[in-house]
């Protein structure tokens, strides 16, 4: 048994003999240049260079942990070092806290648009927020600068897919009841339309992890899909006890709570995911739409106006003003929102119509 044993421990073909030799080798010559680093480090402490020759090191290490420390000193050190501030949106991002890699992503895509490893992981820290229309947006600008050549970006799209698929494949394959397997599971059956069936795996992921928030907001947007309000509101509050920052959770339940004929909590709802999200275009109309069932037509204007300046094609705060400058004895007015109205109805009904097809065409 000895020998054998031995033989199959030792038998390894001589290729993989070489490989495992060099990753030694490699990880040495690793270890022996970070140790460098850190010496360096110790002498010049406030040296961005030294700071940022270590962060790359531990980055080919794989310890985002111990490079998140160093990126925050170089920031203070020189606060518009645009490599560091890229880098520490994105290793905060893997250290989980894509709330806080925001802002230096931001500011990495804003100084140059064509980043495009920040523009991504900008749109992956939106998609970890549930902050789904910024996440398409930033999306969607990396699909722009692809090339606009057909054969080109058919490979590409067949590329990432199977890219998807393999990394789907790796996800069940840590663990078939995973809570990010249901997960993924829900969202497949929220695309096909099933939400009773999206329901019961976004449940079962809520049930192995609930102390993420976004499970419970994910459950809570099924609920609402299907009507069901209290349920949609329990989930919603819960996000939002787990993480008072989360936008879209207080935007939604604000949706929820307009839905009650509750006003009065769904504008607390709307303010506060507006103060933390100044930039949510809905959160105005939501407002707008609580001032006037509050019956506070001249605070109400405003809001709607706003929103109507950020989506300028919606109909619907146009009737709403309408029927507010009706209350208000303002015929005048009144009568240009309904005229306003009914052009921007009648323009979505021609988008939407199909094209009329004549004999003989």
């Amino acid at each position: 048994m000895g020998p054998t044993l031995g033989m199959s421990v030792s038998a390894r073909p001589p290729s993989q003999e070489r490989q495992a030799k060099r990753d030694t080798t490699v990880q040495t010559r690793l270890a022996k240049q970070i140790s460098t680093a850190e010496a360096e480090l110790a002498e010049r402490p406030r040296d961005p260079q030294v700071l940022m020759r270590l962060v790359r090191l531990y980055q080919v290490e794989g310890e985002f942990g111990k490079s998140l420390p160093l990126l925050e000193r170089v920031i203070l050190l020189q606060p518009h070092y645009l490599e560091a501030l890229r880098l520490l949106g994105i290793v905060r991002f893997h250290a989980g806290q894509p709330s806080e890699a925001l802002e230096p992503l931001k500011t990495a895509t804003e100084v140059n648009p064509k980043d495009d490893e920040a523009t991504f992981y900008l749109g992956l820290c939106y998609l970890a927020l549930d902050r789904d229309d910024e996440a398409s947006k930033a999306f969607e600008r990396l699909a722009a600068d692809a090339p606009a050549n057909v054969d080109e970006l058919y490979w590409l799209v067949k590329g990432y897919s199977r890219v998807s698929s393999a990394m789907l494949t790796r996800l069940a394959g840590l663990g078939e009841d995973s809570y990010r397997l249901h997960q993924v599971r829900g969202e497949y059956f929220d695309l096909q339309n099933a939400p009773g069936q999206a329901i019961e795996e976004y449940e079962k992921a809520v049930q192995l992890r609930p102390d993420l928030p976004s499970l419970h907001y994910v459950l809570g947007s099924a609920y609402w899909k299907q009507s069901s309000l209290e349920k949609a509101a329990v989930e919603f509050r819960r996000t939002v006890e787990l993480d008072p920052r989360h936008v879209m959770a207080r935007y939604k339940l604000g949706m929820v709570l307009l839905e009650q004929n509750n006003p009065a909590n769904a504008l607390k709802e709307f303010r506060a995911a507006l103060a933390e999200q100044p930039g949510l275009v809905d959160g105005y109309l939501g407002l707008g739409k609580c001032l006037y069932q509050q019956g506070e037509y001249e605070t109400a204007v405003p809001m709607l106006e706003r929103y109507v300046g950020l989506a300028p094609e919606d109909p619907t705060p146009h009737y709403l003003l309408y029927q507010i400058f009706r209350r208000l004895n303002n015929p005048g007015e009144a009568e240009k929102q309904l005229t306003l109205f009914k052009e921007k109805e009648d323009k979505i009904k021609a988008r939407k119509a199909p094209a009329i097809k004549h004999p003989g065409n």
